[in-house]
């Protein structure tokens, strides 16, 4: 019995992992693709209210695909790196609340990638898989 109880735990153990680490759906990839965008060009002075408010607006597609997985902490981190991207959008120029929010987003995309991005190497090249 006890051999048994070992076998179903290892089972279990090897099951979550497979379902732990998979590629994430094309769309996915292109929303954090467009965010990274978005904070490039706004960390470079690039039109920084226009990428604010599109990067709002990606977030609430982001926050979708986090709600159909249930992910507690991946929405509280869109409405964290949203709410920075409102203040930057409303900011008009005022580099220390531009500097505020910009903190919030990156406080709320690390929370998401620390839960939920893993980094892998596969062939030499860095692979991105959600956890």
């Amino acid at each position: 019995m006890k051999i048994f109880r070992i076998m179903v735990a290892g089972v279990v153990l090897v099951a979550r992992s497979m379902i732990a680490s998979e590629d994430p759906p094309p769309e996915h990839v292109q929303l954090m693709k467009d965010l990274g965008k978005q904070m490039g060009e706004m960390r470079k002075g690039v039109n920084v209210d226009g990428n604010a408010t599109a990067m709002a607006d990606t977030l609430k597609k982001v926050a979708a695909f986090w709600k159909g997985r249930n992910s507690e902490i991946a929405m509280q981190s869109c409405r964290t790196t949203r709410r920075g991207a409102v203040a930057v959008s409303k900011a008009a120029g005022d580099k220390a609340a531009i500097a505020e929010g910009m903190k919030m987003i990156g406080a709320g995309c690390k929370g998401c990638h620390d839960q939920h991005r893993e980094k892998l190497t596969v062939d030499g090249k860095e692979v991105n898989k959600i956890k």
